[in-house]
């Protein structure tokens, strides 16, 4: 999947265009993106010492429903991530589901994992239903990137390593995300057609950082980091060369700061966010998902 930042499948760089001011010092200005819709939060500034690199981002979701048309291929993911974000970023660690629509209108769950400039994997040994209970991690300490993900509902599990050492792990930020993930050909990616996925509620939502204190763990919305809302808005590749609206809107945060929802919207302009988003400008992540998986 590719990520605001950088793409899965393919590699394709977030882009953000900036939106209402933030509402207060530790919150983005909420940001429009082509490919990503969810939270970020990134490490700080000189007012914002605590985060200096993450190393930990963790969440759930229920796998949602998606709704598919005959003739219409559309792609979903959902994921959560390290790195990717700034337009610099050179690589992302994420792992999720993904909810695909064929060209005949039949519709396929999957998990993937990927360490974006590679590619995506299929993670076979976890068959993924609509309404099953997804809980991921991602956790680097070096050049390490784990990934982890549970379907709580069949009880299996899966847990992949990897050293990166070119690039190396990217830990300046923190995201979950629901993504249209995107096709790509060397450098250039184009997020394909958004899946009518409905709503996907993340909940569980945290990550660790290091910082000059030390070690901290909070939710979306801690003051120890800056974080904002992403909403999807773009037009998403169909096939023979046609585009169609793709667009999705994302929630207010709870109160607990650690849970949100994401809804698709089709062609509508998504609804400002009641909590502004990342201004990190334009993101490289890269989330892929349905492009490049088998």
């Amino acid at each position: 999947m590719r990520t605001p930042g950088l793409s899965a499948a393919c590699v394709a760089a977030l882009t953000l265009g900036v939106g209402v001011a933030a509402a207060s010092a530790s919150e983005l200005p909420s940001q429009v993106s082509t490919n990503w819709a969810g939270y970020a939060a990134i490490t700080g500034t000189t007012t914002h010492a605590f985060a200096k690199r993450f190393t930990t981002v963790s969440g759930s979701w229920v796998q949602p429903v998606a709704t598919c048309v005959p003739g219409q291929p559309t792609f979903s993911a959902f994921w959560v991530g390290l790195g990717g974000y700034r337009k610099s970023s050179q690589s992302l660690e994420q792992i999720g589901t993904e909810a695909d629509c064929s060209g005949n209108g039949s519709v396929s769950y999957y998990a993937w994992y990927e360490y974006v400039p590679a590619g995506p994997h299929t993670i076979r040994v976890i068959p993924v239903n609509a309404g099953d209970t997804i809980d991921a991690t991602v956790h680097v300490a070096g050049d390490a990137a784990i990934v982890s993900l549970s379907d709580v509902t069949s009880g299996l599990s899966f847990t992949h390593k990897k050293i990166m050492r070119s690039p190396r792990p990217d830990v300046g930020a923190a995201e979950w995300i629901a993504e249209a993930p995107s096709n790509c050909n060397r450098n250039n990616c184009t997020p394909l057609a958004l899946t009518n996925f409905g709503t996907v509620n993340f909940t569980n939502a945290t990550a660790t950082a290091v910082g000059l204190d030390g070690v901290h763990s909070g939710v979306v919305d801690d003051p120890d980091w800056i974080y904002g809302a992403i909403n999807l808005q773009g037009m998403g590749h169909f096939r023979f060369g046609h585009d169609i609206a793709s667009s999705a809107s994302v929630g207010a945060l709870t109160a607990s700061g650690n849970a949100f929802s994401v809804t698709y919207t089709g062609g509508q302009p998504p609804a400002p966010a009641p909590s502004s988003g990342p201004t990190g400008g334009t993101g490289t992540s890269g989330s892929s998902g349905a492009t490049g998986v088998t």
